[in-house]
């Protein structure tokens, strides 16, 4: 084979071998802008707003979701580094100073809620993660960051709360939820030296209603009764329906001899005669009171004392209508 051929046999095995590198790139040219495309599709379409910062605080990337969570723009976040901390409310800014924004020592994100003020002015709850991020020689290239909407989530558990603390029928505090109020007012009382009230309030002859009238006239006297005792409620104040026709109030007053003028408040806003469309009823209230600290600084005391003092108010309208008929 002459030098002619050798050199002409060298150049197609030239050529072949960069068409096969051609084809090569070819492929994994079509690899990376699939993967391109995909990384696209999740951060640039994901529910989540996804970011980037570098360890001088820049954003090198802001998912397009932040819009709808927080009324920016992606624009808005890389003109300024510090936005998120500038729309987080005062109450949690300390929250999100204490947080650590790295992975815990046990490999796990550790998450982090908190409250923003959208650029309209409405308050979302945000539930975000993060996590410190590395280059391929170990250099701490800066933070990777996702905020997630929770909003409804909050809306929901509130709810639930709420329901799960609340009379469904009157719409006033439940046992449980009184306890818990009246235990912490009862420390705050013993710190600030204040005074508070505890109010057992029975409908006399209530059976009779239901039995005559029937459960919904009962509802509806129960419902009324509720709404009236919200009335002399302050900020401050709680009242509860215990169950049946009991109810119990905790009031905040100025002195012991304060407890006689609410007792007379209540009963004026109850009133005795409650009327609905379909028939009139004539209801009486039962209402006993027991003052923290001077009667006593210990719970079941008070509700003891209250209750006895509501029982012997009923025995006093009994024995005067037995001495009257």
């Amino acid at each position: 084979m002459n030098q002619f051929e050798i050199h002409k046999n060298q150049v197609r095995s030239t050529i072949a071998e960069l068409q096969a590198m051609i084809e090569k790139l070819r492929v994994m040219e079509e690899s990376f802008r699939g993967q391109e495309e995909a990384l696209f599709v999740i951060s640039e379409f994901a529910y989540d707003w996804e970011y980037w910062q570098d360890v001088a605080g820049n954003y090198h990337y802001v998912s397009p979701s932040c819009e709808s969570v927080t009324g920016y723009t992606p624009k808005d976040f890389y003109q300024a580094p510090n936005l998120l901390q500038d729309i987080i409310v005062p109450d949690d800014w300390q929250k999100w100073m204490e947080h650590r924004h790295t992975m815990a020592q046990n490999g796990k994100m550790e998450p982090l809620e908190f409250k923003i003020r959208s650029r309209d002015g409405e308050i979302k709850w945000i539930h975000h993660v993060c996590r410190t991020v590395f280059n391929g020689t170990g250099e701490n290239i800066g933070i990777r960051g996702s905020n997630r909407d929770i909003s409804d989530l909050k809306a929901l558990q509130e709810k639930l709360t709420d329901v799960a603390s609340h009379d469904p029928l009157t719409g006033l505090a439940n046992r449980s939820l009184f306890i818990e109020h009246l235990a912490h007012s009862m420390a705050a009382a013993a710190r600030k030296d204040w005074t508070l009230v505890v109010a057992y309030i029975d409908l006399d002859g209530f059976k009779q209603i239901n039995d005559r009238y029937g459960h919904e006239a009962g509802d509806y006297v129960l419902q009324r009764v509720a709404r009236d005792l919200k009335k002399t409620m302050r900020q401050e104040d709680i009242i509860a329906r215990f169950g049946g026709d009991e109810f119990v109030g905790l009031f905040h007053v100025s002195s012991h001899a304060d407890a006689d003028a609410l007792k007379k408040k209540i009963l004026e806003q109850i009133g005795t005669k409650i009327v609905c469309d379909k028939f009139q009823i004539i209801i009486q209230l039962s209402i006993g009171m027991s003052v923290y600290p001077q009667d006593s600084a210990d719970m079941d005391t008070l509700f003891k004392i209250a209750d006895k003092e509501m029982y012997a108010m009923k025995a006093r309208k009994k024995a005067a209508i037995e001495k009257t008929g």
